[in-house]
């Protein structure tokens, strides 16, 4: 079934505003609402605390916390109290986060990201469902038997552990459809051989909107947007090559980086690139690009716009727009 989600930009300013979105989602037929973390930034627990307690029947979804700050028991804590308040609303969405932000910024050892990733998900998985774990017991349960685990995924080795554990994966934003199909493809084989149902495994992906009837206004904000998520080591070049780009262009673009700065490095990245990595134009451009997502095998499109525009995409792509 076709799902329809939006996700919670940071830069919330108070209760209301946060009530309002939340409200606004449901009230418009989407199936979910998500938040996503961002360090230093509105803490995620607490929003969707909120936004249990103000709606009634939108998916809540986490894309994504980590196994480093929240470990396994205060991430099954958390995710059994906030899916007891929803009424059993909750997805959990788990990644692995970066190694800057974990051992530089906060100073956490970072070790194995995969493994961690893997054992927090056996570890939250087994707490929720009422199992011990390193003496560790819940003392209270959630609303349903098993709330969702997703994991978040960019290349293989991630997206084969999300097919052999999760419930679900979390495919990065500004991914190109072609990149999607070819996420999916390693997704369903490594659920294949870890013996699950394939099809069991939902595929969700955030999709970055920029809803304009002047494209070409929001074309130099994007380039540089762009070029630095691009030149970002190894993501870049798995969302090019498996998207059919030049996957030299990461490398180019952190020697564009360093040598000169971004105005420059920001001239490296062409028009078609643009296009296949946002939902950039009108409603209608926008609506057929969610189209090529789903074709591309996305189950769950969650549409990312940035927070001024929130009431304004979710309006014009709602379920009932269309």
């Amino acid at each position: 079934m076709a799902h329809l989600g939006m996700v919670l930009h940071h830069g919330i300013e108070d209760g209301a505003q946060l009530r309002g979105y939340g409200q606004l989602s449901e009230r418009l037929g989407y199936d979910s609402l998500w938040v996503t973390e961002r360090y230093f930034h509105e803490e995620t627990a607490a929003l969707l605390g909120f936004l249990a307690a103000g709606t009634e029947r939108i998916g809540l979804g986490v894309g994504v916390v980590n196994p480093y700050t929240r470990p396994p028991a205060l991430l099954a804590m958390a995710a059994a109290t906030l899916d007891r308040l929803s009424g059993g609303r909750l997805v959990l969405g788990l990644g692995r986060s970066e190694r800057d932000v974990i051992e530089g910024a906060l100073g956490i050892p970072y070790g194995s990201p995969r493994e961690r990733l893997r054992e927090a998900v056996e570890s939250v998985r087994a707490l929720l469902a009422g199992d011990a774990v390193d003496g560790v017991r819940l003392a209270l349960t959630p609303a349903r038997e098993r709330v969702p685990l997703y994991v978040a995924a960019i290349g293989p080795r991630a997206l084969r552990l999300a097919g052999a554990v999760a419930d679900g994966v979390v495919l990065n934003a500004y991914a190109p459809a072609d990149y999607v199909r070819r996420a999916v493809a390693e997704l369903r084989d490594a659920a294949r051989e870890a013996g699950r149902d394939p099809d069991a495994v939902r595929i969700a992906c955030m999709l970055v909107v920029r809803l304009t009837d002047r494209p070409d206004g929001l074309l130099p904000q994007l380039r540089e947007r762009l070029a630095s998520l691009l030149a970002e080591p190894y993501t870049g070049e798995v969302l090019l090559e498996w998207g059919g780009f030049d996957a030299s262009l990461p490398d180019r673009l952190r020697e564009t980086l360093a040598a000169s700065g971004p105005p420059e490095a920001a001239r490296l990245v062409g028009d078609e690139l643009i296009d296949a990595l946002v939902l950039l134009g009108d409603a209608e451009r926008c609506r057929e690009r969610i189209e090529e997502y789903r074709a591309a095998g996305v189950e769950e499109v969650l549409l990312l716009p940035r927070l001024p525009d929130f009431e304004r995409v979710a309006r014009a792509l709602a379920p009932s727009a269309g």
